[in-house]
């Protein structure tokens, strides 16, 4: 009777052990993960804390010479860029930080395309980033849409854009857009 007790309680004793035994691997697994991440920089992730958000161009669409009533400058002819913003970050972007979109930095051919500078009533009509919706606002973790209208030189068929996508990060993603 007390040789069954006995190997009863090993059989309990090992199988909690074992089931300590893998919580154990799996708490250290983890414990190494994040310091990986933590102390490797841009190891397995990157920067994504706050309202990390990458921009890719979509298109563009020629609006002509004229746009809402506004005369385009000399030379110049208004164009919708269409850019897919993805938040990677774990915060939600807002509309008013949409900021941080330059053309042709480093090139010095500045005058080849200009910001369109709305009126103040068109600034006070929410722009939506999502079709269908009034979302003003990119929650973490989800894909819109973004438009901006801007003058473009006559003849000019590409440039760069330069956009920075974190909060304070100061990373600058460049890429080339053409035009249609």
């Amino acid at each position: 009777m007390e040789s069954r007790t006995t190997e009863k309680n090993t059989l309990i004793f090992r199988i909690v052990g074992g089931i300590f035994l893998v919580f154990g691997i799996i708490f250290l697994a983890v414990t190494f993960k994040l310091w990986l991440r933590g102390s490797v920089p841009g190891m397995m992730t990157a920067d994504t804390s706050g309202s990390y958000c990458t921009l890719e161009p979509v298109g563009s669409e020629c609006l002509g010479a004229t746009y809402e009533g506004a005369q385009a400058e000399e030379g110049y002819t208004f164009y919708r860029l269409d850019f897919q913003v993805t938040n990677e970050g774990d915060e939600t972007r807002y509309m008013d930080n949409y900021y941080g979109i330059y053309f042709n930095e480093d090139n010095g051919n500045y005058n080849d395309v200009l910001d369109w500078w709305h009126t103040e009533e068109e600034e006070s009509q929410p722009r939506y980033l999502f079709e269908d919706y009034d979302y003003t606002y990119l929650p973490a973790g989800r894909t819109g849409t973004y438009q901006m209208v801007v003058q473009i030189l006559d003849g000019v068929k590409s440039f760069t854009v330069d956009y920075y996508p974190g909060d304070v990060s100061g990373e600058r993603i460049s890429f080339d857009m053409t035009i249609e």
